[in-house]
């Protein structure tokens, strides 16, 4: 394989479409920029075309600069078109919405939740109905008299919200993971204000595979799994991951092994393998090569439909069928990086906001780091004992993709697993059985077999026993190594010095040594700057609860009073009807009252209870009775804030050095 993989045609050109999307989201390009993107599109394409023919030096230069132009305007057209798709200017008061449910409802504490996509509203002023034809986020309050499921269409009235964005507090941008999502909203419908118009009709491809998926859950359910058992057996051969608990979770994620509950490429070569065994015999007859390929991409589509058509599956059995094909087609073994570059390219065109997915990101290094440092890792040892061959073989898979993944790891969640290598000798021969014997007992199940209580006996045990394991590495002394967090610039340095290594290891020319010598000691040096950097500690009110965050690390506080005196701070919360009707001689002074949902009663109750600096309103609260609150703040003459839009209020506690 090249060391060059900058010449692959597909590579250059998927950067160059997601150096367009990415340009155009930092500029945050909007409609009124897609009229000229359009032009200069059709400018840069007629240029290709002027170049095509050439041989100088200069011109094909000037052929590949118009080329690249191209798809970077192409991604940015493609990126604000996907925004279009997701944005609107939703009303600012409670309207009526007419929707279909798209996706399994799934409980939320005391609400339940599912994506609609709501196909009209109606205007209050003129009392029209208005095409909508986006997607949002429902939570509903259950009715016992009328239960939703996909398909249904759905009737409510609440006010839809532009998804709320709480980087600053929690790091995780929600309203931003809720649009690369294609969600543009969220909204509350309390009992009584919702009803079911229709059960479920026409549906489509995507909603099938999702209610397919929950026979399928059932069916486990069927053979007595359940709690965590059936959570990771969901999650491990149908990618639901529903049942899914917090620290199940942790544990996994601790013990370095939690790509495995996620459906991915690694369940896909699983699969691919134990095909290839089966059909292995149709080698020895004429076109059994075309016959298999076709074998195995049928098959894994049809898997992909099973888990629900979730979007890591379709990466993984796209990059796998563009394999496929081009392996029957070209004599020659495709190459992969052209394998990944192609797939990557395809679902970029296909959505653009994919880019800024996480689990898309850390597919598809992962699969480009297997392609370079694999064939280091796996070079280094040869061992004789098939055995010993195998084990080494796990262990070069894990270091190149581990390795790959790291800066984007440490980037986006500060963690390092240190027994990486230990968890993944044992995921890795369980994860082939649980799948095995999970197929052979769906199999045996839809034939009526009575074995099948045998062998899902089998499915439970192997489970467990996967689960008891990441639970025993996740108790070891210095399981995972957390808060290391880098910034944007330390994780592209990071990154630079694992690909100039690679290159020298490849190449052993200097050049690339220095490069490495230098982004090291540069990341270094950034490293003791940060390091020295001052620290701040903040007391944040979000959530309808009291927080205080050091760092990017967040701690709940928690008080029976609901009074909360951190530092020289005091917070009164106020989330119930407790506070109504009470009396005191001394009033307390607190520096922040929190209104949350739950609090009942008027400001009237509460001034002679306390000597109040400022009111803070939950975004929990409903709009009238915010705006009530507002009203009242004002008429006391009370400084307020309303945190609706934000989510969080921060407060300064002081700074360290």
């Amino acid at each position: 394989m090249s060391s060059r993989f900058t010449f692959y045609p597909p590579f250059r050109l998927s950067v160059a479409l997601a150096t367009g999307i990415f340009l155009s989201h930092c500029w945050q390009a909007v409609r009124e920029y897609l009229p000229v993107l359009l032009v200069l599109f059709v400018i840069s394409v007629l240029f290709c075309l002027f170049f095509y023919r050439t041989s100088t030096y200069s011109r094909r230069f000037a052929f590949g600069l118009s080329a690249s132009c191209s798809f970077m305007l192409l991604g940015g057209i493609l990126y604000i078109l996907a925004c279009n798709k997701v944005n609107y200017s939703w009303p600012s008061a409670d309207s009526v919405y007419v929707g279909t449910i798209t996706d399994i409802p799934h409980n939320k504490g005391k609400a339940i939740q599912a994506t609609v996509h709501i196909e009209h509203l109606k205007d209050t002023l003129s009392h029209e109905w208005k095409q909508v034809n986006r997607d949002i986020m429902l939570y509903w309050i259950p009715d016992s008299a009328q239960v939703l499921q996909c398909g249904d269409r759905i009737c409510f009235c609440s006010q839809v919200r532009k998804p709320v964005s709480d980087v600053d507090f929690s790091g995780f941008d929600y309203g931003r993971y809720l649009e690369i999502q294609g969600i543009g909203g969220t909204a509350v419908a309390f009992a009584g204000r919702w009803h079911r118009l229709s059960q479920c009709g026409e549906t489509t491809w995507a909603q099938h595979a999702l209610m397919f998926r929950e026979r399928i859950v059932a069916t486990y359910r069927s053979w007595g799994l359940k709690g965590d058992i059936l959570a990771v057996a969901s999650a491990l051969t149908v990618g639901d991951k529903a049942e899914l608990t917090r620290e199940l979770k942790a544990t996994y994620s601790a013990a370095g092994a939690s790509h495995v509950l996620a459906l991915s490429g690694l369940h896909i070569g699983i699969l691919t393998m134990i095909l290839s065994w089966l059909l292995y015999p149709l080698r020895r007859i004429r076109g059994g090569k075309w016959m298999i390929g076709v074998c195995l991409v049928s098959f894994l589509w049809g898997f992909a439909f099973l888990s629900g058509l979730s979007a890591s599956v379709v990466r993984a059995v796209t990059m796998f069928t563009v394999y496929t094909l081009a392996s029957v087609v070209s004599e020659e073994r495709f190459s992969g990086f052209s394998t990944l570059s192609l797939a990557a390219f395809l679902m970029l065109v296909y959505q653009p906001m994919y880019l800024f997915d996480i689990s898309f990101q850390l597919s598809f290094v992962a699969v480009f780091s297997i392609l370079l440092f694999y064939p280091l890792f796996s070079g280094l040892c040869h061992f004789r004992n098939k055995v010993a061959g195998y084990v080494w073989n796990i262990l070069s898979l894990s270091m190149a993709a581990q390795l790959g993944t790291l800066p984007f790891v440490l980037y986006y969640f500060g963690a390092f697993p240190a027994y990486f290598l230990l968890a993944n000798l044992v995921v890795a021969p369980l994860s082939i059985c649980i799948l095995a014997i999970t197929l052979l007992a769906l199999v045996l199940s839809a034939c009526n077999c009575w074995i099948v209580a045998f062998v899902s006996q089998g499915v439970e045990i192997a489970v467990r026993l996967l689960n008891g394991s990441m639970a025993q590495i996740q108790h070891w002394s210095g399981a995972q190594i957390s808060s290391v967090y880098l910034s944007a610039w330390q994780a592209i340095l990071l990154a630079v010095l694992l690909l100039a290594l690679w290159q020298y290891c490849v190449s052993r020319r200097a050049r690339e040594l220095i490069v490495s010598l230098i982004c090291l000691n540069v990341l270094l040096v950034s490293f003791v700057m940060t390091s020295m950097k001052k620290t701040e500690d903040y007391l944040y009110l979000a959530r309808a609860g009291v927080y205080t965050k050091h760092d990017r690390q967040v701690n709940e506080l928690f008080s029976s009073s609901h009074i909360y005196k951190v530092e020289h701070l005091c917070v009164a919360l106020l989330d119930n009807g407790t506070w109504k009707n009470r009396q005191t001689v001394y009033p307390l002074s607190v520096d922040y009252v929190y209104i949350c949902r739950g609090f009942k009663g008027s400001l009237k109750d509460v001034i002679p209870l306390f000597h109040i600096g400022r009111v803070v309103l939950d975004a929990s609260l409903s709009e009238a009775y915010r705006e009530k609150l507002k009203q009242e703040c004002e008429t006391a003459g009370l400084d307020y804030i309303d945190i609706s839009e934000k989510g969080s209020y921060a407060i300064l506690l002081y700074i360290k050095n």
